[in-house]
Parts: C-alpha cells; sequence; structure tokens
C-alpha cells in the first residue's frame, strides 16, 4: 500500500509538471472559500484555473467550470490537482481522500481519476454523471447520477483486478480491491445537496375592515304641492277668459295619488240688466200738439 501511494504521488508531479509547461487553462472555478495553489488567471468571473492546479474546497463545494464544457464539483473538504493533455480534451483528477462529482459529455476522448488505491476511467463517447469518493482505509464508492449514461472502468492500482460500473449502479470497492463490491454505499459518496435558497414567505395581512360610513339620514317625505285657485268671472266682458284671480300655494303631507276634494264650481253672479236710457222728451210745436189732443180724444 505504501509504495503505491509513492507511485501515485509520482504520477502525480510527473502530469503536474508534463501539463504546468504546456499552460493550458482547463477551467475557471467559482467558490466562496476555496484555495488554490499553482497558476491561476484571475477573471471578472471567477478564477482561470490551469493545468497542473490544486483546488481545495473549503466548507462548501467548489465549481470547475471546464473549458471543453461540462462542470467538475470538488466536495466540500476535497483536494484535487487537474491535469490536461496538451490537446486539452483528456483530463486526469487525482486526489487522496474526498469526493468528487463529474457532470459532462465525452466524445472519443477519456478522463481518469485516480484515487491512493484505484485508477478509475471515464472513456467516451457517453454522458457522465457520477459521484467518486475515497477514504483513507482504501475503500472507494462509485455512484450513477440521475441522467448518466455511460460506464466506468475501475482498475486496482496494486493488482490487475478490474471491475465494469455499469449505469445506473451504485458500489463500494473496499480495501483496494475490486472483488465483491457492495452495492450499500456510505451517505456521504459525492457532494451533499445543495439546499434551496431559502425563501421569505409573504403572509398576507388579513384586510384592514372599511372604515365605518355615517348613518345616511333618512330620506325626507315626499312633499306634495296642491293649489288652490278659485275662478272669478265677470260677465261685463263674455269674451273673456278664466284666469286665476288668487293662487296660493301650501306644502302639504298627503299622498301624492289621494282623490282631491272636488268641490262644485261657484255659482256665478247674477248679471244685472242694462239701464234704459232715458229719453229726451221732444219738442212739440204746434201740430204736435193737436196729434196729443186727438190721441188723448180717441184713445
Amino acid at each position: 500500500m505504501f509504495s503505491t501511494r509513492l507511485l501515485l504521488g509520482s504520477a502525480l508531479l510527473l502530469c503536474a509538471s508534463l501539463s504546468a509547461s504546456a499552460q493550458s487553462v482547463v477551467g475557471e472555478m467559482y467558490a466562496s472559500d476555496a484555495s488554490v495553489h499553482g497558476s491561476v488567471l484571475f477573471a471578472s468571473g471567477g478564477t482561470k484555473i490551469e493545468s497542473g492546479s490544486s483546488v481545495t474546497s473549503g466548507d462548501a463545494a467548489a465549481s470547475l467550470k471546464l473549458t471543453r464544457g461540462g462542470e467538475v464539483r470538488i466536495c466540500p473538504r476535497t483536494t484535487v490537482t487537474v491535469s490536461a493533455s496538451k490537446t486539452g480534451r483528456d483530463l486526469m483528477l487525482a486526489m487522496n481522500t474526498g469526493s468528487i462529482e463529474a457532470h459532462y459529455t465525452l466524445g472519443t476522448s477519456a478522463d481518469t481519476v485516480m484515487t491512493p488505491d484505484f485508477r478509475i476511467l471515464l472513456a467516451g463517447p457517453g454522458i457522465f454523471h457520477f459521484a467518486i469518493s475515497a477514504d483513507a482505509q482504501g475503500n472507494a464508492c462509485v455512484r450513477a447520477l440521475p441522467q448518466n449514461t455511460a460506464s466506468l472502468i475501475v482498475s486496482e492500482l496494486n493488482g490487475d483486478g478490474t471491475y465494469q460500473v455499469k449505469p445506473n449502479v451504485q458500489v463500494l470497492f473496499q480495501k483496494g480491491s475490486v472483488a465483491d463490491p457492495v452495492t450499500l454505499i456510505p451517505p456521504d459518496c459525492g457532494c451533499p445537496a445543495t439546499p434551496p435558497p431559502s425563501v421569505e414567505v409573504a403572509t398576507a395581512k388579513p384586510p384592514e375592515p372599511p372604515p365605518a360610513k355615517a348613518p345616511e339620514p333618512a330620506p325626507a317625505p315626499a312633499q306634495h304641492v296642491e293649489m288652490e285657485a278659485p275662478l272669478v268671472y265677470q260677465a261685463e266682458d263674455p269674451d273673456q277668459n278664466f284666469e286665476y284671480a288668487v293662487a296660493r300655494l301650501r306644502m302639504t303631507d298627503h299622498p301624492m295619488f289621494a282623490d282631491p276634494q272636488v268641490l262644485p264650481p261657484p255659482e256665478p253672479a247674477p248679471i244685472p240688466k242694462p239701464a234704459t236710457a232715458a229719453k229726451t222728451p221732444e219738442k212739440k210745436g204746434f201740430f204736435g200738439k193737436v196729434r196729443a189732443f186727438f190721441g188723448s180724444v180717441f184713445h
């Protein structure tokens, strides 16, 4: 086991030196509390990681956005050394203890994940969504994540055994051996689930009661108008129209449609007879006197 760890360390140093000479950027890291050892370039969005650099995540997972596409998540408290081939298409991820997750698509290229006891090959073409963990006791787990369609090849570094992990399979290899893997994996095989962002639920305030309205005044009783208009007829001018000689208004509370009291029209005043004009006595001459004498005799 000790010689295997020395071999792994030498391989990592060799890959790091070869990759560093190529000076290729493997990706851009986004993390709140991660540390980087190696060649980095600072950009506006994140930190660009060059081949041969080591990334140590803090209490939160670090996200390495690969230049070729896809993502490698470095789970909390895990140190990973990232090396790339000269073409930049093939990656090697080396770690001692901890967990990583691979989320990307490969064509004809292949990636390698190195632990102290196993070599895990991700050979394309395929869509890879895998979680890989290793501990200090020589154990390693491989767990296929949702949407994975590819297989992995796990090889022993201190032996000749190999094992193919098919899609939708999770296995645990114990003590540096691929023989007799178990399907009961530890809960920390991969990164912990990212908690959903806290959302404050706005509680709806009960609607405020509408302000009390002042009671509306009772409607005033309907007012009706009655009119008394005596008619006066003057006989002196028979062609004149009747007119209101006197008009007087008053307010009453009688119902609007009550039958009014109908009074008979006043009797017209007696028409006085025109006075006969007095005749002017005629003056009698002689003949008039004679006519009056005979009229009185024969009357």
